[in-house]
């Protein structure tokens, strides 16, 4: 069966879109899942998946092409059937469906991918989800759409399928019912994963719950737990705007009693997570929409601790520290300053609250200069508390002064210019270290 894919309207306000980049060739077999083609609109980046086998006979419009008008075909797949009542435009990250086999509550591992292939961070998010609620009950997944339309962020798709309404729980967009909630369920002795749609846009309706559960666990000497995990997207994304692409890493780190991780991987993710819902106490996961379709290869048994930095690239002339996205622009950076002739060791904080300091000092002091990076506001920021410790603590092992690479203390701007301007980038990062090293 022949079938055109066409460029979909996300929103009833779409005209248009950008093909980003495909992920296919002419000719290249496809399965259920997997993913065909990304799109770039100016307020969101989404995907395209095939549903069903078969394979790619034409591709219409070439990656990098703007302006392509909605219901555009822009591909012919040949034995590529739609699924009944399933969108044919609509789709996100492969995904091997979970399966019920049994009595409502056991479940299936999804099939393992190759390891060639990797997995992606939204995939690991996933998979960490579903190892937590198999190894114990009282986890469940409480959030808006959580169950509806697959999952509607793709990274709770497929388990309500393994694990029942019960445990995947969808609820309104009732902000305040939803963290009363989870924050009564965690002290009545269950473990919510609760899933927000930006940190940003949830922080002031979830602070007061947030802080209770933080204060009660550490009030009660650890008595009373308050095991709650609370994740979703947070910080900017191109054509986002406002508080909702806002970094809040900071402003949760000063909260006393939240732990609050940061992962920057699929491999972090995954670890991450499982160890943020095995924590006695609250935890905050902060991921990034722009790392959900990236991918790795991740070995489901490793496992990490929160609060315990590492090292992804070593280097002997500065040290670069962040977190989550920041993360990726700092090692992006690094190994463009290598072709530079400029070895930067970068740190992978993991989690901003509690820092990983030993392992922060312990770089510079092999490095000798500091340079710290965060898409958030530089004021009060993490790399202000990063920099201070190092200034406190381990001034001698600095050779210059320590240099922090922040985003812009605006709110984040609409217009595409402006935005790039807003956050940091691995081009900005690596002119700030290529200075710091040189001594300009």
């Amino acid at each position: 069966m022949r079938r055109q894919i066409l460029m979909p309207p996300m929103t009833p306000s779409m005209t248009d879109g950008k093909i980003s980049r495909w992920h296919v060739s002419e000719g290249q077999s496809v399965a259920a899942g997997d993913l065909l083609v990304e799109v770039a609109t100016p307020t969101a980046t989404f995907e395209i998946e095939a549903d069903n086998e078969g394979h790619v006979e034409r591709i219409l419009v070439p990656a990098g092409t703007e302006g392509v008008k909605v219901n555009t075909p822009i591909a012919i797949l040949l034995g590529v059937a739609t699924g009944e009542g399933r969108s044919p435009a609509l789709g996100f990250a492969s995904f091997e469906p979970l399966r019920r086999d049994g009595p409502r509550g056991s479940a299936r591992a999804p099939a393992a991918r190759p390891a060639a292939q990797g997995q992606t961070y939204r995939e690991a998010l996933r998979d960490a989800l579903a190892a937590e609620m198999r190894a114990d009950p009282s986890v469940f997944v409480i959030g808006v759409d959580v169950a509806q339309n697959r999952g509607a962020p793709k990274v709770t798709q497929g388990l309500v399928d393994a694990f029942g309404p019960e445990r995947v729980v969808s609820v309104p967009s009732l902000d305040e019912a939803l963290f009363g909630m989870a924050v009564g369920a965690a002290f009545a002795g269950l473990k919510p994963v609760v899933q927000l749609d930006a940190w940003g846009r949830s922080l002031e309706t979830l602070a007061p719950a947030l802080i209770s559960a933080a204060q009660t666990f550490y009030l009660s000497g650890g008595r009373l737990p308050v095991p709650i995990t609370l994740r979703g997207p947070n910080g900017f994304v191109p054509g986002m705007t406002g508080e909702g692409a806002r970094c809040v890493a900071a402003a949760l780190a000063r909260i006393p009693g939240l732990k609050v991780a940061q992962p920057a991987t699929a491999s972090a993710a995954r670890a991450l997570l499982s160890a943020a819902i095995r924590d006695p106490g609250p935890v905050a996961v902060l991921e990034h929409e722009l790392l959900y379709t990236t991918s790795e290869s991740v070995d489901p048994a490793d496992d990490c601790s929160l609060g315990v930095a590492r090292i992804v690239r070593a280097g002997a002339d500065v040290t670069l520290a962040a977190a989550g996205h920041a993360a990726v622009s700092a090692l992006m950076a690094a190994h463009a300053l290598a072709l530079d002739g400029i070895e930067a060791e970068v740190v992978d904080l993991m989690c901003v609250a509690p820092l990983d300091r030993e392992a922060i000092a312990a770089s510079v002091a092999r490095t000798g200069r500091l340079v710290t990076v965060e898409d958030g506001t530089g004021d009060l920021g993490v790399g202000a508390e990063i920099v201070a410790f190092i200034a406190a603590e381990h001034f001698g092992a600095l050779k210059c002064a320590p240099v922090r690479v922040t985003g812009a203390r605006v709110p984040m701007p609409y217009a595409a210019a402006l935005q790039g301007l807003a956050v940091p980038n691995a081009e900005q990062i690596a002119r700030v270290v290529c200075d710091v090293v040189r001594g300009r």
